[in-house]
């Protein structure tokens, strides 16, 4: 096992961000995909990333090009096999990561730490695939993975204290302040963050006020960076949806999703991914308030 290896599952938005920090920190870093061609070009992207920063006078280009070359790409699951640490970033559905973290479990033995990145599926439950449970807990990283200074840390029934105290140190390694949950529904930041997004849908459902008023309210009013309708398109809107109904199960109906979120999600809008959303956005920019959405609601 190499002490000094990190591996990262899933190469999406979160999963190209835990990487890039971890190879800014100085890790060697394996990142796999199961999609073919998914994590080189999520390597592509990374680098792309490190070249902003450089343009931009925020990293030197002989740290840049180091950190590019602590990333590599794994063409199976098994490259990730000597890591000690392991972090999960795939969909945020209960079925694919059980069957993930049992491969995990198989292949990495009794000692590396199994991290889900998950935001709202239950720790414990996920550990209960594997022989050793003890290694397996939550590392819950912020959108965008570079830029936000948090992490959350969620400890399942049977997370060990030395898995704890690991993960807490990884988590300072990056550059990133530990916020510990023990292992509820939402945990800390969602069971926060989810009814906010909700009840500001509610409140333009409902027509009190305009999708463009809810959030300027939110950034002037609350000095909040991003609203709430443009931080859900961020966040997708139907992975909004599916981590209220996650919380809805276990807290009930104060975390069902608004009917206006549940139609949006059926019709496809949902957010920066699709392009539309409570906007419209281009390259990762809202350009202006989704038209057909306020038609529909007859703003």
């Amino acid at each position: 096992m190499d002490d000094q290896k990190i591996a990262v599952v899933g190469a999406g938005t979160m999963g190209r961000g835990i990487a890039q920090v971890a190879a800014q920190a100085g890790f060697q870093v394996v990142l796999y995909d199961s999609v073919e061609g998914a994590a080189a070009k999520g390597l592509e992207v990374i680098q792309k990333s490190f070249q902003k920063l450089v343009d931009k006078g925020e990293l030197e280009k002989e740290l840049a090009q180091s950190a590019g070359e602590k990333i590599s790409v794994a063409n199976d699951l098994d490259g990730v096999a000597d890591s000690f640490f392991v972090v999960e970033a795939i969909i945020e559905e209960r079925g694919p990561k059980k069957a993930l973290f049992q491969k995990l479990d198989q292949l990495c033995g009794s000692s590396a730490v199994l991290a889900s990145n998950t935001s709202s599926i239950p720790i414990t439950e996920l550990a209960s695939v594997t022989r050793h449970p003890e290694n397996v807990i939550g590392m819950h990283f912020m959108n965008p993975v570079p830029l936000m200074p948090g992490v959350e840390i969620i400890k399942g029934l049977k997370t060990s204290e030395k898995t704890y105290q690991k993960t807490r140190q990884l988590a300072e390694q990056l550059s990133k302040r530990p916020v510990y949950s023990s292992d509820k529904a939402g945990f800390v930041i969602n069971r926060i963050l989810m009814p906010l997004i909700n009840e500001a849908i509610h409140v333009v459902e409902e027509g009190t006020s305009t999708v463009e008023d809810v959030d300027n309210g939110a950034k002037y009013c609350l000095n909040h960076p991003l609203g709430p309708l443009a931080l859900s398109d961020v966040i997708g809107n139907d992975t909004t949806h599916h981590i209220l109904s996650v919380i809805e199960d276990e807290l009930g109906d104060r975390f069902k999703p608004a009917s206006l979120l549940t139609q949006m999600v059926e019709a496809g809008l949902l957010g920066n991914k699709t392009g539309a959303g409570f906007y419209l956005w281009v390259d990762n920019k809202p350009q202006e308030v989704n038209k057909q959405l306020l038609k529909y609601l007859k703003q």
